[in-house]
C-alpha cells in the first residue's frame, strides 16, 4: 500500500477505536477532502483490509479485530504455513481426534515455544469447538517439584484428609480441575517413574485415586499435553511414552528460516511498542543481527536481548516520539556478516499479526485445485492459463506484506539479477507476486512439479535457466516450494525472453564484476537474455571457474553450439575441461569486449546458422577466434527430417522426458547428417545408440538407423524396443510408443478436421481404441491404429456437421451382432460429450476394419 492509501489505512488504525472513524473524522485528520478519503475507504473495503459499519454515518474499522477473534489460532502462529505446517497438521489431527484426543509431546530446547504451542494448541479446541469456551487449562511445571515426588502427586491427583502431617482437609488434584479441560505438564520428564506409572494408569482407565484413599477412584476427561527439554527415550518409562502417539520436535531459533525468523522479530518488537507506547526504529544492522542469533535460550534470549535494548534506547530517547535502536544499544559479543533485510518502523498501533486476506489465498487455492486436475494434461492451453491466473494474481496482492523488512533483499536479487544482467528491464511488476509467494511457501504437489518441469524443460528453456539462477541467490524455505516458485518464475518470465535463440554463449573475465558487467549491457541492449557470464576474482582459481562452466553448461542445450568468450589466454584452454559436457560445436573467442559480445549476441539473435557466426567472426575480428567442431561425448540418439528440424524437434520433446539423465535426444540438421555419411565421419557417431530419420538411410552405415515412419509397423516398434529395453522400462516403452503414434495422428488429422481441437479428439478416440483391444485382447499396430485414428476422428467431426440418416443394419453373424452391441456400449460417452448419434451404419463400417482382428 502507498500513497495516500496507505495513509488513509494507518489514520484508520491510529484511532484505535474498537466502533471505528467516520469518513470526515479521517479526511479531516488528512486534510484530504471527503470524496477522495471515501474513494480510498471504499478501496480499502474491497480489499477486505477494512469493514464498513452501516448506519448513518457510516463508520469504518480495520479487520484486524475479526480477523483476530474469528480466525483459526494456527493462522496466527508464526511458521503454520512454514517450517511448523507439519506440526501444526498433527496438532489440529490430534485435538480432533474422537472421542477426547490424542495426548501430545512436545519437545525442544529452552525458548523454542513449547508453552506458546501448548497454549495455542488449547485456544484452537475452543475454536473448534472440540472444548468448551469455559473448560478449564491448568498449567503445571514438573520442574518445581522435582525433589518432592510426593508433593507433586499430591498437587496431581489429590489427597484426603489426614493423608500426610499437614493434610487437614481434602483436596483435589489438577487432574481432577483440569476435567472436561486440558492438563500441561512442562518439564515432564521431571516427574518421578511412581508419578509416570500413576499417571499412563490414568491414560488408560480414565480414573486415579487422590493420596490417602485407594477405594475411591475419581473419574476425569482430560486432554494431555506434555512439554520436555531432554530426549523423551532417555528421561521417560517405555511405557509411559507408548501413551503418547502425537511427539512433536520444536526447532532452535537459529535453525527456523529466515522469513519466520523476521516475523518473530517484528512481533516482539511490536509487543515491546505496545508496552512503551511509543514507536520503534530499528536500524538494518540491527535487524540483521537480531535475526541471526544464535543462543541456547532461543526465542526467550531473542526477547530478553530486546527488552534490554528497548531500555537503553528509551533512557536516551530525549523526549522523541520514537526510540532508535542501534548497535549501541546492545552488547554483541560478535556480529555476524551483515545481512540486507532493511530496517523496521513499529508504531504502538502496528497489529501484532498481519490480517489474512481470503480474495489472495482463495485464489492460490483455486490455482493449485486447477493445477492438480491438469497435471495428466498440462499442454500449450493449460500452461497459459496457468500463466493468466498468476498474473491476475497480482493486482490482488495485499500491499502490507510488501513493507516487511525481508521483502528489501528480495527485491535488491531481483532487480540486480533479472532486471540488470539477465536484461529482463520490463519484469519489474512480477517481483511482488514472487515475493508473495516465497513468504508464504507456496507449493504445487510432487505430481504438478514433476509434469511442470518437464513441460518447461522443453518449451521455455531459457526462461526455467533464469529462473533457476535468480532462486540460487535465494534462501530455501522448504524444499516443495523452493521448487515450485522456480517454475512459476519460469512461466512469467516466458513472455519476456526469446526462446527462439538457438544457441547459448557464457562470458568468462577476471576481475570481480567485469564479465558480469558485459552481460549486463548486452542482454539489456538486446532486451532478452542472451549470455550467461563468471566473473574471475584474481584470486580465484581456474578449478571453480571451470566446475561454474560446466553446472551452466549442462543446465543449458548445447546441441545447437556454444559460444565461449574470454579475456585472456589461459581461460581459452577451458576447451579442453569443458568439453566432455558439451554436445556440439564450440567457438571460443579469446579477448571479451563488450563490442565484440554485442555483434555476436545480435547474430544469435537472428538466428544465424553457428558456422556462419564461426566464419563471420574468423573474418571480422582481429582477435584469436577458435572454431572446434564436436559433437555430444554423452550418449546420445539423433533425430534427423530432411523436412527440416520441425519434426526432429517435436520427436525430441517426447522421448526426451523419459530418457535417464545420461541419454540425450538431440535434433540434427538433415544436411549435416548427410555430408558425414558421405564423408564417412564414422567418429562423429561414436556415442550414438542409434539415428531416427525420415528417410532410408543406407544399409551398410555402421550405425542402427530406422525410418520415423517404421515405427507405425510393428517391425519398428519392435527395433526401437530392443534398443531401448535396456535404459526404460516396459511402461516406459509402452507409453513412448503410445505418443509417438498419438504425434503421427495429431499431424494427419489435424491437416483434415475443420473445427475440432485435434489433440482433444485424438485422446477421446485412443480411450475407445483401447476399450476395443481390451474386450476383445488384442493389441493393434501403429498402422491400424493410425487408420482407426483418422476414421473416427473424421467421424465424429462429419456426425457433428450433418445429420446421418440411421439406415438399420442387420448384422448376419453372432460376431457382427456382438460387435454391433458392445461398440453402442463403447460409443456413449462420445455421443453424450459431442451430441452426435453414432449409427448402425457408422458402426458397420468400423466393423469392417475391425473385423479381420477379431474373426475367430
Amino acid at each position: 500500500m502507498y500513497g495516500s492509501l496507505e495513509k488513509v489505512y494507518q489514520a484508520l488504525l491510529n484511532t484505535g477505536s474498537d466502533d471505528g472513524a467516520t469518513t470526515v473524522a479521517i479526511a479531516e485528520q488528512l486534510e484530504l477532502s471527503r470524496s477522495v478519503v471515501s474513494n480510498y475507504l471504499n478501496q480499502l473495503a474491497a480489499q477486505g483490509m477494512i469493514l464498513k459499519i452501516p448506519g448513518r454515518p457510516v463508520r469504518w474499522r480495520t479487520n484486524l479485530l475479526d480477523s483476530t477473534a474469528n480466525t483459526d489460532p494456527f493462522n496466527l502462529f508464526i511458521g503454520s504455513q512454514g517450517s511448523l505446517h507439519g506440526v501444526t497438521k498433527q496438532c489440529t489431527a490430534a485435538v480432533a481426534y474422537p472421542p477426547n484426543g490424542l495426548n501430545i509431546l512436545i519437545t525442544g530446547h529452552s525458548g523454542t515455544g513449547k508453552s506458546y504451542l501448548a497454549n495455542t494448541i488449547v485456544s484452537y479446541a475452543r475454536h473448534a469447538g472440540t472444548i468448551s469456551e469455559q473448560a478449564p487449562y491448568v498449567v503445571l511445571n514438573c520442574a518445581n517439584y522435582a525433589n518432592n515426588p510426593e508433593l507433586l502427586s499430591s498437587l496431581l491427583f489429590g489427597y484426603t484428609r489426614g493423608a500426610f502431617t499437614g493434610a487437614e482437609t481434602d483436596k483435589i488434584g489438577l487432574l481432577k480441575q483440569a476435567d472436561g479441560g486440558f492438563l500441561f505438564l512442562d518439564e515432564v520428564h521431571r516427574l518421578s517413574s511412581e508419578n509416570q506409572e500413576k499417571l499412563f494408569n490414568f491414560i488408560d482407565n480414565g480414573h486415579f485415586y487422590r493420596l490417602g484413599d485407594n477405594n475411591t477412584a475419581i473419574r476425569a476427561t482430560v486432554r494431555l499435553i506434555f512439554a520436555t527439554t531432554e530426549a523423551p527415550k532417555e528421561v521417560l518409562l517405555a511405557t509411559f511414552r507408548r501413551r503418547i502417539p502425537v511427539v512433536l520436535q520444536l526447532s532452535d531459533y537459529a535453525q527456523r528460516p529466515v522469513d519466520e525468523r523476521l516475523t518473530l522479530l517484528q512481533s516482539i518488537l511490536t509487543a515491546e511498542a505496545k508496552k512503551m507506547n511509543i514507536s520503534i526504529a530499528v536500524q538494518p544492522t540491527v535487524v540483521s543481527a537480531l535475526s541471526q542469533i544464535n543462543h541456547p535460550g532461543n526465542i526467550g534470549y531473542l526477547k530478553n536481548t530486546i527488552q534490554v535494548g528497548c531500555a537503553m534506547a528509551y533512557e536516551q530517547r530525549h523526549d522523541s516520539d520514537q526510540i532508535q535502536l542501534d548497535l549501541n544499544c546492545f552488547q554483541f559479543d560478535t556480529l555476524p556478516q551483515d545481512k540486507d533485510y532493511g530496517s523496521l518502523m513499529i508504531a504502538p498501533t502496528s497489529p501484532a499479526s498481519c490480517p489474512q486476506f481470503d480474495q489472495f489465498n482463495q485464489a492460490l487455492s483455486d490455482i493449485i485445485i486447477t493445477a492438480t486436475k491438469d497435471a495428466d494434461n498440462l499442454d500449450q492451453e493449460n500452461i497459459r492459463r496457468l500463466t493468466n491466473s498468476f498474473q491476475l494474481l497480482i493486482g490482488k496482492i495485499p500491499k502490507w506484506e510488501l513493507n516487511v523488512g525481508f521483502h528489501v533483499q528480495h527485491r535488491n536479487r531481483f532487480e540486480a539479477l533479472i532486471q540488470h544482467r539477465f536484461g529482463l528491464n520490463k519484469t519489474g511488476y512480477l517481483e511482488s507476486l514472487i515475493f508473495s509467494l516465497y513468504r508464504r511457501h507456496f507449493k504445487f504437489n510432487a505430481t504438478v512439479i514433476d509434469r511442470l518441469s518437464s513441460q518447461l524443460k522443453i518449451k521455455t528453456p531459457r526462461a526455467l535457466h533464469v529462473a533457476q539462477e535468480f532462486y540460487r541467490t535465494i534462501q530455501p524455505l522448504e524444499a516443495g516450494s523452493h521448487q515450485t516458485l522456480i517454475l512459476v518464475l519460469a512461466l512469467l518470465l516466458a513472455d519476456h525472453i526469446d526462446e527462439n535463440i538457438q544457441l547459448r554463449g557464457l562470458l568468462i573475465a577476471h576481475g570481480e564484476s567485469t564479465a558480469t558487467s558485459i552481460q549486463a549491457v548486452v542482454n539489456s541492449l538486446c532486451g532478452t537474455y542472451v549470455f550467461d557470464a563468471i566473473d574471475m576474482p584474481i584470486a580465484t582459481g581456474v578449478d571453480s571457474i571451470i566446475k561454474e562452466a560446466n553446472r551452466l553448461i549442462d543446465q543449458s542445450n548445447t546441441t545447437n553450439g556454444f559460444i565461449l568468450m574470454v579475456d585472456m589466454g589461459s581461460l581459452s584452454q577451458l576447451y579442453s575441461a569443458i568439453k566432455s559436457h558439451l554436445d556440439g560445436d564450440l567457438l571460443v573467442v579469446n579477448n571479451l569486449t563488450t563490442v565484440t559480445a554485442l555483434d555476436l549476441a545480435l547474430k544469435m539473435q537472428q538466428s544465424l546458422p553457428f558456422k556462419e557466426i564461426a566464419e563471420k567472426s574468423d573474418e571480422n575480428y582481429t582477435i584469436d577466434v577458435q572454431y572446434y567442431e564436436g559433437f555430444s561425448q554423452t550418449t546420445n540418439i539423433l533425430v534427423s527430417c530432411i523436412s527440416g528440424l520441425g519434426i526432429a524437434e517435436k520427436i525430441h520433446e517426447i522421448m526426451q522426458p523419459l530418457m535417464p539423465n545420461d541419454i540425450k535426444v538431440i535434433p540434427l540438421d538433415y544436411a549435416t547428417l548427410k555430408e558425414k555419411i558421405i564423408a564417412e565421419e564414422w567418429p562423429y557417431f561414436e556415442q550414438t545408440l542409434f539415428v531416427l530419420t525420415t528417410m532410408d538411410l543406407p544399409k551398410d552405415i555402421p550405425f542402427a538407423h530406422l525410418n520415423i515412419y517404421d515405427l507405425l509397423d510393428t517391425t519398428g516398434t519392435t527395433k526401437l524396443t530392443e534398443w531401448l529395453h535396456p535404459y526404460l522400462s516396459q511402461i516406459q516403452l509402452t507409453n513412448l510408443n503410445a505418443q509417438l503414434l498419438r504425434f503421427f495422428s495429431i499431424e494427419g488429422i489435424s491437416e483434415r478436421l475443420s473445427f475440432l481441437n485435434p489433440d482433444i479428439v485424438i485422446r477421446e478416440v485412443e480411450t475407445t481404441i483401447t476399450k476395443y483391444e481390451n474386450y476383445y485382447d488384442l493389441s493393434l499396430d501403429g498402422k491400424v491404429k493410425l487408420n482407426l485414428y483418422m476414421h473416427i476422428a473424421l467421424m465424429i467431426e462429419r456426425l457433428m456437421v450433418r445429420k446421418q440418416i440411421d439406415t438399420r443394419i442387420e448384422p448376419t453373424t453372432s460376431e457382427g451382432v456382438e460387435f454391433m452391441q458392445i461398440s453402442h456400449s463403447i460409443f456413449q460417452p462420445i455421443e453424450l460429450k459431442y451430441n452426435v448419434q453414432v449409427s448402425d451404419y457408422e458402426i458397420s463400417l468400423l466393423y469392417e476394419l475391425f473385423k479381420q482382428f477379431i474373426s475367430v
